[in-house]
């Protein structure tokens, strides 16, 4: 054989190996084995947010020893911006940090929110991409104001918090919108946090409110450790995110749902899965996980203790008969008074551990892409 034709064929052999080796790496993860138990669930969170979080300790470490801004940004090899009502650091408001970054920035920025509370109104521009904001704690930094969508327009610009740029993530701080409940009229919607950027993730944060408290509104998320607090559709939109170890916290009202998520066809590509969280309140039984405002509307409980304040059919179809046939409104493994479902709506379903699984792994909100971004 000539030596361009073994030449030839030794690079057909390892096109050959490098494909097997993909299609057995594939076959791997189709075989991986699910979690079934509140335990395992918790440990294959655990290994995707692994980097992520080794992240954060290189931070908390070197904010101990750095005496500056530009130290801890050296040990941490990116810029840090801190933020400061006292005037001891860069600024006194996160504007005015965000002012000092290139609007079309691409490498990672950390903004230091020193404890206080931030009167404020905040929008990641789409453009501003990689930045992490982190608090001094969810209790002691804040972010708030007083918005309602009669005021601003539309319920989208009655965020405190806005995020419109990819690979955006916050650690240990609330957001609030100051409003007061719902007094009955139109446009009384206000909004904590705006989340519309893909890759956002929030780890330990608040979220304060009444009416959408929380507009998860496109993107993939993933918010760990964290409160939403609200009363009427709190958690809404057309976002695609896991929620991990959340408490939703039903604030007292006449009524009121957990989410009304916003998935517009069979083939969008959304919804909701909350995996191991709490849900919690008193009064009596009147609130509903969730409304279709979509009429393809999905929204999975998995592994999630409800408190006794569930209405017992547990899901609205907006006034949509037609809705019952399209939306995917599904338990798992849930428990806790209000979890029963003896009286839920006949269109609900618990699910098998087949059917579970596609919203316990971290391939939901495509875990392994954010991984190698944050590596």
């Amino acid at each position: 054989m000539s030596l361009p034709a073994m030449a030839g064929l030794q690079t057909n052999v390892w096109l050959l190996v490098i494909f097997s080796f993909l299609c057995l790496t594939q076959a791997a993860q189709v075989v991986k084995k699910l979690p079934e138990t509140r335990e395992e669930v918790v440990a294959d969170f655990e290994n995707w947010v692994k980097r992520v979080g080794e992240k954060h300790a290189a931070f908390q470490s070197a904010a101990k020893t750095a005496g500056s801004a530009e130290e801890l940004g050296n040990k941490l090899g990116e810029r840090v911006i801190v933020v400061d009502q006292s005037g001891a650091g860069n600024f006194k408001t996160i504007n005015d940090a965000l002012k000092s970054i290139d609007v079309h920035n691409k490498s990672p920025i950390t903004i230091k929110v020193n404890a206080g509370t931030y009167v404020e109104r905040v929008v990641i521009p789409k453009s501003m991409q990689h930045i992490t904001l982190q608090g001094a704690g969810r209790d002691i930094t804040k972010i708030t104001e007083k918005n309602v969508a009669g005021d601003t327009g539309t319920t989208y610009t009655s965020s405190t918090f806005g995020v419109s740029a990819p690979y955006f993530s916050a650690y240990d701080i609330s957001f609030e919108n100051s409003s007061p409940p719902p007094n009955g009229g139109v446009q009384q919607q206000a909004v904590a946090l705006r989340t519309t950027g893909d890759f956002n993730a929030f780890y330990r944060c608040a979220f304060y409110g009444h009416q959408d408290t929380l507009y998860d509104h496109r993107g993939r998320h993933f918010f760990k450790d964290s409160l939403i607090v609200g009363t009427e559709d709190f958690i809404f939109g057309g976002g695609k995110s896991l929620y991990k170890n959340c408490e939703l916290r039903v604030l007292p009202s006449v009524g009121g749902s957990l989410t009304a998520q916003k998935r517009l066809s069979g083939s969008d590509d959304n919804g909701y899965s909350f995996v191991n969280c709490k849900v919690t309140g008193s009064g009596p039984p009147t609130v509903y996980l969730g409304r279709a405002w979509g009429p393809y509307s999905r929204v999975v409980f998995a592994f999630t203790e409800f408190a006794n304040i569930i209405k017992p059919e547990g899901w609205y179809n907006w006034g949509d008969p037609a809705r019952e046939k399209t939306v995917y409104y599904a338990q798992y493994k849930c428990f806790g008074p209000g979890a029963n479902q003896a009286g839920r709506a006949s269109y609900a379903r618990e699910l098998t551990d087949a059917e579970a699984a596609p919203f316990l792994n971290i391939n939901y909100v495509d875990g392994g892409l954010w991984g190698v971004l944050d590596g």
